[in-house]
């Protein structure tokens, strides 16, 4: 579960490192694998796209708190992760590093699906 004010790593080669969440696009508390996120640039690389203090749009796709799923099975992950999204709305970077969960597709995802190199 990410709350306003969570720092997140970042699952793409966009250049930032770690980023914080500013507020939640969606009308709930906490957001989960699939929710976008408003969130601000902390850490970033050496030559990197993006600049420090930035903000910019990001989904999450992978969680600690893990998802549950209708057979019973859950998946859970080590990190809180992020993908960055330009304002028109397409991903920053061109490789995801790290699994994505299948749950994308269902919010019709699949650039970021074709990305990743795992699917679980």
């Amino acid at each position: 579960m990410i709350y306003p004010g969570t720092k997140l790593q970042v699952a793409d080669n966009s250049g930032a490192k770690l980023v914080e969440c500013i507020q939640l696009l969606q009308m709930q508390k906490t957001a989960s694998v699939g929710d976008f996120l408003l969130i601000s640039v902390k850490q970033v690389t050496p030559k990197a796209k993006i600049d420090r203090g930035g903000v910019y749009k990001a989904l999450v796709v992978e969680t600690r708190s893990g998802i549950n799923r209708r057979d019973g099975t859950s998946v859970r992950f080590g990190r809180n992760a992020v993908v960055l999204f330009s304002p028109q709305g397409n991903p920053i970077g061109t490789r995801i590093h790290g699994c994505v969960t299948y749950e994308l597709r269902r919010i019709q995802e699949t650039k970021i699906l074709s990305l990743a190199s795992t699917v679980l």
